[in-house]
């Protein structure tokens, strides 16, 4: 293939992925003077548009590679929305390449209508399932948010978790019969952590070809792997790093014995609340051959890891930091550091149980894998024959 040829091929695909499109807005109701609109363009990079409202009308536009979700934000010029009252004045949606329609009141943005959009038309629908649920959550959300303690909020959340369940099953119901709806490939990400990785498949593998292209797809794609990276009958991926001490750790160095890798955080209460079961667990059948490596979701904080690692008294087995780059995760880079992208951690505390071999033999998350009886069952058989 000669140099030109390729040249050729790069620009024509570019071109492909630099799609146009068009917003005009026609509001009525109060006046407002101005729009901020942010979106992600083609190349992946988050826009901030000002344009001015004449005479009630305003139009944008740009170029986007596939119908991503845009944020709209009406105002006056010089205004001040207080914090508690933005969302009456933001409005989320799907732009997609194809010349799209805005009418409505500025200060009523739940009724107002967006035409030409088939994406934000199938995202109306799904909220439109959702509507009921979320009316019956909305008062336990309205605690939540109320509440400052800790504990508290954590037992908040247990309440909210029926309500939870009702918005998945229903969710996930859409994404199988909306299989080319780039609404399905973009919000299967909020779902990664509470769905069975063969749940997580079947919705991938109903994508067709032109949606498996699509940014959500892929990261989708990468997601299961990495998860069938970090469960059973997998050969556990190898992490070199330092431990609390300023030791270095290598997972390879532990190869003969059963390991434990305990994903957790300072800030997670069930976290917390499971270590003393841990230290159990480790006084029991430490001599017997059982080693516990701690990772732990504190990058940012590193003296509140120490701190909980202290307190709670598990500094007898050994402790490292994940290894987190926030700059990577939102330029979707993947980060070969990262102990927790390894292993496909979305959800703590998940603890990931590791054969002599070095093959993953248990994962055990409370939430689409086994629990902590189950592990627990799992060492009995193990260290009692």
């Amino acid at each position: 293939m000669t140099a030109l040829l390729i040249v050729q091929q790069v620009v024509a695909q570019q071109a492909n992925q630099h799609k146009p499109f068009t917003l005009a807005g026609t509001l009525s109701g109060a006046k407002i003077d101005s729009v901020l609109f942010s979106y992600s363009d083609a190349d992946g990079k988050y826009c901030h548009l000002s344009v001015p409202v004449m005479n009630r009308q305003f139009k944008l536009s740009g170029t986007i590679a596939q119908p991503t979700q845009a944020v709209i934000i009406f105002k006056n010029t010089g205004e001040i929305i207080p914090r508690d009252k933005m969302e009456d004045r933001r409005l989320v949606f799907y732009v997609e390449p194809t010349k799209m329609h805005l009418t409505g009141d500025a200060l009523k943005v739940k009724e107002i209508r967006l035409s030409g959009s088939k994406t934000q038309a199938e995202f109306e629908e799904l909220n439109n399932s959702l509507a009921g649920v979320n009316a019956e959550r909305q008062p336990v959300v309205d605690e939540l948010m109320k509440e400052k303690d800790h504990e508290k909020q954590a037992e908040i959340r247990e309440k909210l978790e029926p309500f939870n369940n009702r918005i998945k099953k229903i969710t996930y119901q859409f994404f199988l019969t909306h299989p080319d709806s780039y609404v399905t490939s973009d919000r299967i990400k909020y779902y990664v952590s509470s769905l069975k990785p063969d749940s997580l498949k079947r919705v991938y593998d109903n994508f067709n070809t032109e949606l498996k292209q699509s940014i959500g797809a892929k990261e989708l794609a990468q997601e299961i792997k990495k998860i069938a990276a970090g469960s059973p009958g997998s050969v556990a991926a190898n992490f070199a790093t330092t431990d609390i001490n300023g030791n270095p750790l290598s997972l390879a160095d532990y190869k003969g014995k059963y390991v434990i890798l305990d994903f957790w955080a300072s800030w997670c209460v069930p976290c917390r609340k499971g270590n003393p079961h841990m230290i159990a667990l480790y006084q029991k059948y430490h001599e017997k051959g059982l080693d516990i490596i701690g990772v732990s979701d504190d990058d940012n904080k590193p003296q509140a890891w120490r701190d909980a690692v202290a307190k709670d008294n598990i500094g007898i087995w050994h402790h490292v930091l994940r290894g987190l780059n926030m700059d990577m995760i939102m330029k979707h880079l993947s980060n070969p550091k990262d102990v927790n992208e390894k292993f496909g951690i979305h959800t703590l505390p998940t603890k990931i149980l590791i054969d002599p071999s070095g093959k993953i033999v248990g994962r055990f998350d409370d939430t689409v894998s086994g629990t902590d009886e189950d592990m627990d069952k799992m060492l009995a058989g193990i260290f009692t024959n």
